[in-house]
């Protein structure tokens, strides 16, 4: 197995399960704009892209103004119940930092949304480099948040792996030439999705990273 001195990590399905927070906030700013007895269609899809263009490919009349609804939506489902950590996942953090590979974090949030998704969870002492969608001008897939975390660290493409759950995040890391980890504990749609690793469990992360101590 290869191993790699920086390891990447999406966010939602991959660290944190947000699967209720995100649907549940969504039906909600969808309703007031369908209306309450619409039929909505399968909204899988926005899972890992960022929030303007899923209300773009939802085809809403202003994809601008519904998303700031939906982000205002997302932040007070947030504040009332977070969605919680995936089992193993501190673990293989707190493994991961007694070496010394650099961690990081490329997300399709907001940094108002990283920032209460991480807040009071004590994960920001994990990451040296956070890109989220706010950083850039394009997000995942394109692969313009990679190229930022490597700008911004110096990391050599073949030094880092990116871990997510979706589509979104291996076309981003293929097309920055960076290895990619499909995280299937996390992936609302994992079948036909292309990775150079498919992983069960958090646990067989440790595994990627060099054991480089002291």
């Amino acid at each position: 197995m290869k191993v790699y001195s920086h390891l990447v990590f999406d966010i939602d399905g991959t660290l944190i399960d947000t699967v209720k927070i995100h649907m549940v906030s969504l039906e909600k700013t969808l309703r007031r704009y369908w209306g309450e007895d619409a039929e909505l269609p399968d909204l899988r899809f926005t899972f890992g892209i960022p929030g303007r263009a899923a209300m773009e490919a939802l085809k809403l009349p202003d994809p601008e103004e519904a998303y700031r609804e939906w982000e205002r939506e997302y932040l007070a489902c947030a504040q009332k119940s977070r969605g919680p950590l995936f089992p193993g996942i501190k673990e293989a953090l707190d493994k991961i930092r007694e070496t010394k590979a650099s961690l990081g974090i490329i997300t399709s949030k907001t940094r108002d949304e990283y920032e209460e998704d991480f807040r009071g969870r004590g994960l920001k002492q994990y990451f040296s480099c956070v890109v989220t969608s706010s950083d850039t001008k394009r997000g995942k897939p394109s692969p313009e948040p990679m190229l930022e975390y490597l700008k911004r660290t110096g990391a050599d493409p073949g030094e880092v792996l990116y871990l997510g759950d979706s589509v979104h995040d291996m076309e981003c890391a293929r097309a920055a030439g960076v290895d990619h980890a499909l995280v299937l504990w996390g992936s609302l749609m994992p079948d036909g999705i292309e990775a150079d690793y498919r992983l069960e469990r958090p646990e067989e992360i440790p595994g990627f990273v060099k054991e480089c101590r002291g």
